[in-house]
């Protein structure tokens, strides 16, 4: 996120900066609970305590209510998020495909992206292509100097 930057943080995102801080107390707390032994002396804020506690209150975040003001789009799974947001824009790219215009039809103008699409501009320069092309073939006869050495064969001797 951009913090500090003067960007203002959506509920959605904050809601999901608020659910990984959840998980990375739910961690800290467990890390300290596995160092520390139990003892019936220790005072009621113990490891075994604030994990409890922690566990309700990511309970409590998971069931409250923000699915419904957010929408469906604020179900992620956080247990991999990177999983969950590179399926959502496969799907939203499944919409985009399948909302182009046909062949046999000339386009009038650009369509209009439905509020769940998403648009993505893909900017290409064929030197880029055409230079890593060429890296290519370089590490290939590279490679291929390389074997022949190895062999001893004279590249010429064919």
């Amino acid at each position: 996120l951009g913090e500090g930057l003067g960007a203002k943080e959506t509920p959605q995102q904050r809601y999901q900066r608020l659910q990984h801080e959840v998980q990375e107390l739910v961690k800290e707390v467990e890390q300290i609970q596995s160092t520390v032994k139990e003892s019936a002396a220790e005072e009621e804020l113990t490891p075994m305590a604030l994990a409890r506690q922690v566990e309700g209150l990511k309970q409590q975040l998971l069931s409250s209510h923000l699915e419904k003001l957010l929408g469906p789009a604020a179900a992620i799974d956080f247990a991999d998020p990177n999983g969950a947001v590179a399926k959502r824009l496969l799907q939203q790219l499944e919409v985009v495909k399948c909302s182009k215009v046909t062949p046999g039809k000339s386009p009038a103008k650009a369509p209009v992206p439905t509020r769940d699409a998403v648009t993505f501009e893909l900017y290409w320069r064929p030197e880029q292509d055409q230079f890593a092309q060429t890296a290519k073939i370089a590490e290939l006869e590279k490679r291929l100097a390389q074997l022949e050495a190895t062999v001893r064969c004279e590249p010429h001797s064919q």
